[in-house]
């Protein structure tokens, strides 16, 4: 006689599994406020309260992979710099690796697993020889923290790669793109427009700051780059009331925070946002004759952003050319394989005596500069690598015709690639999170679009070609 036993299979959409959640929740606020109000102490009132969270954290995490944690982690990107944890990096690296973690358990639950795309091989490619790297390394404890850093990186672009994903979740990672672009524009034109001192402090250009740390103001424009694109792109496809009106405040409120920012860098990308929206439009022409007025009035409604403009021929682009020529003559020191992992400041401050500089930017300078910062650290190998992934990442993207229902998304996310790439010729793009952010969410892309149903041609539609093909003379 067979006996046989087994655990009740656990069914997240269970209205009494989602009840217990909801409790938990409950009483968590609860149990925190009381334990502050009764000791002040909020260290002991946050443990209570992740204890208590617990089962709704873990029922959340297995039912919605892609809202929680991964969710909160994509809003939190443009607060990145504010949420560091001494000895731990920061709360959003936490959150990406608790991401990495279950998104990777609910692929193995669903056993389904994507095709590894083109750049993931090309990306490990590149890890490997970051690795080489510290071998011939001039700074290893510098080579440690960029190869901690873009490894784990990596590692969630990974698991995003081939983890399944439905259109839906795709969208709903879109929102929260941009729903993170516009709590952060929010803070940020609050705190500039209500803190005079704080304003005075950087100039008048926009950004946000919390508990005495402050977000450089080119890197907070350049994470609101994705979330302008994607809001954009919703607004020219709205048809109901409810989402033209949501889509045109959001991205009137951060193209406001972007300009506000004054940052050259980010300014130049939205220009190219626009021009790769209006050419994949229909209306080219009518696109090009709303755009062209509406960029040339920018200056003259903030005249800051001419005076930044000026001030970039004066100073070399804040001494940018400078630092440019430094590198520039230690990369040619070690061309094919590089300094190697971390070198790039080393490289720069032996140089740096070596080199004529118009506007002296001082020792110990990035490249600000992606493709030399690779080039100096990796060498043309590495430089190669890192270039053929990033571009591998257009590649999905080609395929999806306008009557693909998915094409908006493709058109946000063309707009977003096409804007970091030129805000990589003046930052090292890298190590940012808004980088890695929309390489990922291109690569779901590319697994959506693999799992929609191909159309198949009309019957009789002769393709199209560019090459007229010559009639056969000999009919058979």
């Amino acid at each position: 006689m067979a006996v046989t036993s087994a655990l009740p299979r656990l069914d997240f959409t269970d209205r009494r599994m989602l009840g217990i959640a909801g409790a938990s929740v409950v009483v968590a606020v609860a149990a925190a406020l009381i334990i502050t109000i009764g000791t002040g102490s909020y260290l002991i009132a946050s443990a209570v309260a992740a204890v208590a969270l617990a089962p709704a954290v873990v029922i959340a995490g297995i039912r919605w992979p892609y809202a929680f944690p991964y969710g909160l982690y994509v809003i939190l990107i443009p607060f990145d710099d504010l949420l560091k944890i001494p000895g731990a990096g920061t709360i959003t690296r936490l959150l990406g690796l608790a991401a990495a973690v279950v998104v990777a358990i609910h692929a193995a639950r669903t056993h389904r697993l994507s095709a590894p795309p083109l750049a993931l091989y090309l990306w490990l490619g590149f890890v490997l020889w970051l690795l080489a790297g510290f071998l011939h390394t001039p700074d290893f404890e510098q080579a440690q923290v960029s190869a901690q850093q873009l490894i784990s990186l990596i590692a969630l672009f990974a698991v995003l790669a081939v983890a399944p994903v439905t259109e839906r979740n795709l969208r709903s990672i879109c929102v929260a793109i941009v729903l993170g672009g516009v709590v952060a524009s929010l803070y940020g034109l609050y705190l500039m427009y209500s803190n005079p001192q704080f304003a005075t402090a950087l100039e008048g250009r926009v950004t946000i700051n919390a508990l005495g740390r402050t977000v450089d103001p080119n890197g907070f424009a350049d994470a609101l780059l994705a979330p302008f694109a994607i809001a954009l792109v919703t607004l020219l496809n709205a048809r109901k009331p409810g989402r033209l009106i949501l889509s045109l405040g959001a991205t009137l409120l951060i193209l406001s925070a972007i300009v506000g920012s004054l940052s050259r860098e980010a300014i130049v990308a939205v220009i190219a946002i626009v021009a790769v929206v209006i050419w994949f439009s229909r209306r080219r022409v009518l696109g090009i004759v709303l755009a062209v007025p509406a960029l040339a009035v920018v200056p003259l409604l903030v005249p800051a952003v001419a005076q930044r403009m000026a001030d970039a021929l004066v100073t070399g682009g804040a001494g940018r050319q400078s630092i440019w020529r430094v590198e520039w003559l230690a990369f040619w020191q070690h061309p094919v394989i590089g300094w190697g992992t971390g070198g790039a400041i080393e490289a720069y401050n032996r140089n740096y005596l070596l080199v004529f500089q118009p506007y002296i930017a001082g020792w110990s300078r990035p490249p600000h500069n992606t493709p030399l910062s690779i080039a100096i650290e990796l060498g043309i190998v590495g430089l190669l690598l890192f270039y053929g992934a990033w571009l591998a990442a257009f590649r999905p993207l080609v395929g999806i015709g306008r009557s693909s229902g998915i094409y908006d998304l493709r058109v946000a996310l063309t707009a977003a690639l096409v804007a970091l790439f030129v805000v990589a010729f003046f930052v090292d793009v890298a190590p940012y999170k808004p980088f890695w952010l929309v390489l990922a969410t291109a690569a779901q892309f590319a697994t959506v679009a693999r799992s929609l149903p191909r159309r198949s041609p009309e019957p009789g539609a002769a393709r199209r070609s560019w090459i007229r093909r010559r009639p056969n003379p000999n009919p058979t």
